[in-house]
């Protein structure tokens, strides 16, 4: 298959997952009443939810097997998508997706309405968050540049607000006023270009949303006319039956001896009573309206409702600081004209103003930064995670295959074995080449000390490993350091784990913390302790292990024990040095 082809198929499952929420809402909380015997009914039947529902079923499926298809396409050429992609598969099975569709589908076809419509409310959060896990490539990389973005406006920030305290510098200290209004202009100069700079970004983010509302209010304009051509032709469609509607009425109450009419003229109680109760109507029709113009009042209060939300979200995208950086140029604005009529208190006023402005400024960036850096943090766990769970199976059906070949005695092993111990190989060399890739990412980000290193150490290992395999040899020592491979990545996963699930705690307890300006790291000082002591015994553990075997070796392993003492070594020194650096952290 084309994988250009397969992309647009995986776009256009991916639509079955938006068409799900919009007939989930569809079914009813309760049965619903039966219809008056005046028109057709407009609800929806359960046997036409049902046939919906099979519908997003089959179109689900397919959404799962394009899944599964591109992740094995993009397996060698792209492991980092095609582990996202196979993680979404497995999310949408551990959430029971397609169960739940299935139940919901068995439930309407019993008419049991109100319980499909909490069975799709689970399923609808389900596909939201396997949306999210879908769409978490294109929003890590969306939050880097986001964050670059706001470090250079931070440094900005900084720079105005450095001008704007040496211009009130100058206006306490200089003898005329007006010679500081140079110093305040460029301070106000700046903050112009800074703000300008904002606008243009804010605008383009608004376009589409400007875009989207536009077509949104064409579409219900249409609807209103449609609305409108429909009554008008309902009305023109039979004049013939109105007019004589309307003669009958009118005949109707000249004949009729107590038609309200027919008792005016007989008498001025009835006609009093008859006021009385139009009055009443009439108020009453007043309080409670025709249904279209209830209508049109329910439509107008949520109308305001969403242009309310509208104007909320619109101010969430606006760039942090923005509001405060126009206050302090409003501020620098009067303290120059101050300035000019040689106002020097007032001038004072209003630039300490303005750097109050500039402070909370530099506060808002560092907030949102702060924020930003733990969701990159958070998506980084979860793909290190990721990583290391897939590294760890193979690496222990590596060692199985190892333990199976070295259960037969090499002398008699035939061309089979040499084979399979080939593959093995084979398998061992792909795998060290992701664990290259995971040193990479961490390398990348850099707020890693010991996890980085306990990495490393697993891709070295892997290596000798790898060509061990490839020379044949099974024995004791490959399956020892394959072991180590596989306890390290078991507490590599517990501390990513736990460090992810402290997060969350954190996130839950301190969601309006000030910001730090310094980086956090991926683990806690004390996780990264806990981590060198781990890798310091690991070292011990294999020095003693190769002492022995050094006691007891045939002349050809002594070349592959020798080199294992001096990666032991070049091991106890990085983990010297990485010491030295967390003691440094300490202080």
């Amino acid at each position: 298959m084309n994988f250009r082809t397969m992309v647009f198929g995986l776009c256009f499952a991916g639509c079955g997952l938006q068409w799900y929420f919009v007939l989930a809402q569809e079914v009813p909380a309760k049965p619903a009443s039966p219809p008056p015997n005046n028109g057709p009914s407009t609800e929806s039947s359960p046997r036409d939810l049902r046939d919906g529902e099979l519908a997003i079923s089959g179109r689900y499926a397919r959404f799962e097997r394009m899944l599964s298809q591109m992740a094995d396409v993009l397996g060698q050429q792209d492991p980092e998508r095609a582990d996202l992609l196979r993680r979404a598969i497995g999310k949408g099975r551990e959430d029971q997706v397609k169960e739940n569709i299935e139940k919901t589908i068995e439930l309407l076809s019993k008419g049991e309405l109100g319980t499909a419509t909490e069975k799709q409310q689970d399923v609808v959060s389900s596909l939201e968050s396997l949306l999210k896990l879908l769409q978490s490539e294109d929003r890590r990389s969306s939050v880097e540049r986001e964050r670059e973005r706001l470090n250079e406006l931070l440094k900005d920030v900084r720079g105005v607000l450095a001008e704007q305290k040496s211009a009130r510098a100058a206006t306490q200290n200089s003898e005329a006023p007006s010679n500081a209004a140079p110093g305040q202009q460029r301070a106000l100069s700046e903050t112009e270009k800074l703000l300008e700079s904002m606008k243009e970004h804010d605008d383009q983010e608004a376009k589409p949303d400007e875009q989207g509302d536009a077509s949104e209010t064409q579409g219900s304009e249409n609807k209103e006319g449609k609305s409108k051509e429909g009554d008008a032709s309902k009305d023109a469609k039979d004049p013939k039956q109105s007019k004589e509607s309307s003669e009958g009425k009118s005949e109707k109450s000249s004949e009729d001896p107590e038609s309200p009419e027919s008792k005016e003229g007989k008498s001025t109680d009835g006609k009093s009573e008859q006021g009385k109760s139009e009055q009443g109507k009439g108020k009453k029709s007043e309080k409670q309206g025709t249904p279209s113009e209830r209508k049109d009042k329910s439509e107008k209060k949520s109308g305001q409702k969403s242009g309310q939300q509208k104007s909320e979200q619109k101010e969430a995208r606006q760039t942090p600081g923005r509001e405060q950086l126009e206050n302090a140029e409003e501020q620098m604005e009067k303290a120059l004209e101050n300035l000019k009529e040689q106002e020097r208190e007032k001038a004072l006023e209003n630039e300490d103003a303005a750097i109050e402005e500039l402070h909370e400024a530099a506060a808002r960036l560092e907030e949102t930064l702060k924020q930003l850096r733990e969701e990159e943090k958070e998506m980084l766990l979860a793909s290190l995670e990721a990583r290391l769970q897939r590294m760890l199976v193979a690496e222990t059906q590596i060692r199985e295959g190892t333990i199976t070949l070295a259960a037969t005695p090499q002398k008699d092993w035939l061309d089979q074995y040499y084979g399979r111990c080939r593959e093995l190989a084979q398998q061992q060399s792909e795998l060290t080449l992701q664990c290259s890739q995971t040193v990479s990412l961490l390398r990348e980000d850099g707020t890693s000390v010991a996890i980085l290193l306990a990495v490393e150490d697993v891709e070295a290992d892997m290596g000798s490993v790898s060509g061990w395999l490839q020379e044949s040899k099974v024995g004791e020592l490959t399956q020892s350091v394959q072991s180590d491979i596989i306890e390290s990545l078991k507490q590599l996963i517990e501390t990513t784990q736990k460090e992810m699930q402290e997060m969350k705690e954190q996130q839950q307890q301190q969601q309006q913390q000030q910001s730090s300006e310094q980086k956090q790291g991926l683990v806690e000082l004390m996780a990264e302790i806990r981590m060198l002591r781990n890798l310091q015994l690991q070292v011990n553990r294999r020095t003693k292990q190769v002492d022995g075997l050094l006691q007891k070796a045939a002349t050809d392993d002594l070349p592959a024990l020798q080199k294992q003492l001096h990666e032991l070594s070049l091991r106890q020194h990085r983990l010297t040095q990485s010491a030295r650096e967390l003691a440094k952290q300490a202080k």
